[in-house]
């Protein structure tokens, strides 16, 4: 314990130092999106950049509160700085591979849902 002097009294303080704090413990750690998706995912992609599609269509599906979603070009070049080029080769190598579906529709915005 460690001592002060206050108004001529000598009293007891406790200091942090001397107090142990308990370190907070995550259920799991924040990777930016399930450790199940990213173990879906991890295996099917071969770039970086197609890593951060994978992640970022999960953050998109939570962000949109709804599947399918959109993935527009601007948000992803926004987010990431990724093109549009990128995305697309990525959405299609990610739905051949079964993770993805994508929905065309001539008259609307490609849509995606996530699979598994």
């Amino acid at each position: 314990m460690e001592y002060e002097i206050r108004d001529g009294r000598r009293i007891e303080v406790e200091t942090l130092k001397n107090r142990l704090v308990p370190k907070r413990r995550r259920a799991d750690p924040h990777i930016g999106c399930p450790v199940e998706w990213l173990k879906r995912v991890l295996p099917l992609v071969n770039t970086k950049e197609q890593l951060a599609v994978a992640i970022w269509l999960h953050r998109r599906r939570v962000v949109c509160h709804n599947e399918p979603f959109t993935v527009p070009n601007k948000a992803l070049r926004e987010d990431l700085g990724l093109s549009r080029q990128v995305k697309y080769a990525t959405l299609q190598h990610l739905e051949e591979a079964g993770a993805i579906a994508l929905i065309r529709d001539g008259k609307h915005t490609l849509q995606v849902r996530l699979l598994g």
